[in-house]
């Protein structure tokens, strides 16, 4: 599993590359963020609640191993691929929290290095959850889509 990880979550990890890219050009700040502190609790709030749901959806799918969905995700080879998503996104999601949680403990107006480094970083695993979280989606739905071609062609039998 270790030997696909790198190149299975490329784009994820060139959306933080980019994220980080970003934010040392602009040098995003503190101060240059909008009601600050707003979104950083909604950010903390999502980050947090995104944590919690894949956590317990990794520890939820082995638990219905009987079930059609995941034999469904079994026949197509992703339900290992999944369980990797979700561990990756649960721990970018918490990394993310922890950001949040550092930055609320800066004054809106910081404009030093390291409110810039540390938003920085925050933005970088803000944007690799979200597009860990989009793949997470597309394996989801892809296994659906398997599921329910596979019920439409036992009811045809």
């Amino acid at each position: 599993m270790k030997k696909g990880r790198m190149k299975r979550n490329k784009v994820v990890l060139i959306v933080g590359i980019a994220a980080i890219l970003a934010g040392w050009v602009f040098k995003i700040s503190p101060s240059k963020i909008n009601n600050f502190t707003d979104i950083m609790s909604a950010s903390l709030s999502f980050s947090a609640l995104a944590t919690a749901m894949f956590l317990s959806s990794f520890s939820l799918i082995p638990a219905f191993s009987n079930s059609k969905f995941i034999n469904a995700l079994k026949e197509l080879g992703t339900d290992i691929k999944i369980m990797d998503r979700l561990l990756i996104s649960t721990l970018i999601f918490f990394i993310s929290s922890l950001m949040t949680f550092i930055l609320l403990f800066f004054d809106c107006n910081s404009n030093s290095l390291i409110s810039n480094i540390i938003t920085t970083l925050w933005l970088s695993f803000t944007s690799m959850g979200f597009a860990s979280t989009f793949y997470v989606i597309a394996i989801l739905i892809k296994g659906f889509e398997h599921y329910y071609e596979s019920q439409v062609e036992k009811n045809h039998e």
